[in-house]
């Protein structure tokens, strides 16, 4: 495990040095006012104060299962980067394999350097969004600050980050083995897309907030039986005959 770690906090310190790290994380922040502007048009069509505290309850809930999941997979998209793309550039991955490490340990420690600091993010803009929200247009509605409901918040911090990991891992390990890093990007940005309007989709069409805890559930399962698939046939000499070529 200390291996692991070592492998992931590298990475994790060289994403964060990164100017275009702050740059979409400012993005992110303003994107989440396009949440408030929603939530400010929906209850103006609302008659009675109990239909805006109903409302207000179902926007936060939702705000709390939709937005850790879409942004920790957003940040993904820069850490990912940093995580096995540029150590083949720099031929990193060379002297990583003369170290005595395995290659599943070197696996999960590149999926553990963009997973953490994802969700850390994700989570944190998330929160930040939230209190905006509460503070500048659901108190002075409802008088009151809206707590999400439980497991909302048991999905934020549990099943998306296992979600997250589960899916990073399968990235990582084709940036692993393709030596051609515009194809894994592309396969990242396919998974990407179909996860944010997947679920965006699941969320306009007014189903019950209890349903997305079992999709990304769903989601956990499928991807950890590919990863056990994939992991039976990295190899060491597959990863470094990606890098050469």
């Amino acid at each position: 495990m200390n291996k692991i770690w070592i492998i992931a906090r590298k990475d994790i310190r060289e994403a964060f040095r990164s100017r275009s790290t702050y740059v979409f994380i400012v993005i992110m922040m303003i994107v989440s006012l396009n949440y408030a502007q929603a939530y400010t048009t929906a209850i103006s069509s609302l008659a009675s104060p109990q239909l805006v505290e109903e409302f207000s309850r179902r926007f936060v809930s939702g705000l709390a299962y939709l937005l850790p999941m879409m942004y920790s997979i957003f940040v993904c998209s820069i850490f990912a980067t940093y995580s096995v793309i540029v150590d083949k550039a720099k031929r990193n991955i060379e002297s990583l394999m003369a170290t005595p490490i395995s290659i599943t340990q070197l696996w999960l420690g590149k999926s553990l350097a963009v997973t953490l600091p994802s969700v850390v993010v994700g989570l944190a803009i998330s929160i930040l969004a939230y209190l905006a929200l509460n503070f500048g247009f659901v108190m002075p509605h409802t008088h009151a600050f809206v707590f999400p409901d439980a497991l909302a918040i048991v999905s934020a911090i549990v099943i998306i980050p296992l979600l997250i990991f589960a899916v990073v891992s399968i990235v990582i390990f084709i940036q692993l083995v393709i030596s051609n890093p515009r194809i894994a990007n592309f396969i990242f940005t396919a998974i990407f897309i179909l996860l944010v309007v997947g679920v965006q989709t699941i969320g306009g069409l007014g189903v019950s907030f209890v349903f997305f805890p079992l999709v990304y559930m769903a989601i956990v399962v499928l991807c950890a039986l590919i990863d056990f698939i994939l992991s039976r046939s990295l190899t060491k000499e597959k990863v470094l005959l990606s890098s050469k070529m």
